[in-house]
């Protein structure tokens, strides 16, 4: 009795929370105020007939339109979470779940993460967080940025970060997997920029990696932080790689998250 493969979950995965998302964008354009909000129409009468049987309906209908409650209850979805854990507790011949753990316990074993949009519809169907280390932030999200300034020497402004990597952190949109970083230019003249980022790793230890800012590079060109398999929680500080390039005068770059994949349906 096998359990499914990672392909085939993450995409249903990534199809669930494409959903989500498509939920999530559409409540947002409802529940713009545009020319006013019901509450705010039936104020404006100044007509108690009006004011007394509408404000209070109104003003729920004007704070409804929640992405979560209306995934759980107005569509299906909720068996995109629930039947796949039945398939998860399904026994093998020893009597064990083919995968312990549900959700979170397939992503840690099977070492794959799920977009932040699903670990909203788990939620919104759970009532519970899913773990931070097992989902991906779909932000673009600034570790820090660089500035080359004179001497030369490197300003360095620290952003966010994704936590410690706990297996307790919840992902409430504050923690996140760690994540493969990239280097996005700002301002560029052109010399080589050779830049040694210290980092937190997976296990929220510290050490470092090299990139390189080819004299090429133009404002809004990406380059890549190592590969893939290099994951970090956090940057805190970087440093010209010795001997390498020091770039220019004004020259800014921002060190941000590389996203894991594109979810789609």
């Amino acid at each position: 009795m096998p359990l499914i493969d990672t392909t085939h979950l993450l995409r249903v995965a990534d199809r669930a929370a494409a959903q989500y998302q498509f939920i999530a964008d559409a409540l947002e354009q409802a529940r713009q105020e545009g020319s006013g909000y019901y509450f705010d129409i039936v104020t404006d009468t100044n007509d108690p007939d009006v004011e007394i049987p509408t404000e209070r309906p109104y003003q729920l209908v004007d704070e409804d339109l929640l992405t979560g409650w209306c995934a759980r209850n107005g569509t299906q979805l909720a068996q995109v979470i629930g039947a796949m854990e039945a398939h998860f507790n399904r026994r093998d011949a020893y009597g064990n779940p083919l995968q312990a753990g549900g959700w979170d316990g397939y992503c840690a074993t099977q070492d794959v993460r799920v977009s932040w949009y699903f670990s909203q519809l788990f939620l919104a169907v759970k009532r519970c967080y899913m773990l931070a280390i097992n989902v991906f932030s779909e932000s673009d999200d600034v570790f820090g940025t660089v500035e080359i300034d004179s001497g030369p020497s490197i300003d360095f402004t620290d952003g966010v970060n994704y936590g410690d990597g706990s297996d307790t952190k919840p992902a409430n949109g504050t923690y996140y997997a760690a994540t493969q970083l990239k280097v996005v230019v700002q301002a560029f003249s052109s010399a080589k920029l050779d830049l040694r980022l210290s980092v937190k790793d997976v296990d929220n230890n510290p050490t470092t990696i090299d990139v390189t800012i080819p004299a090429s590079a133009s404002p809004g060109d990406e380059i890549d932080v190592g590969t893939a398999s290099n994951r970090f929680l956090d940057v805190f500080a970087v440093s010209f790689v010795p001997f390498g390039g020091f770039g220019t005068l004004g020259d800014i770059v921002t060190i941000q998250n590389k996203k894991e994949r594109q979810i789609s349906l």
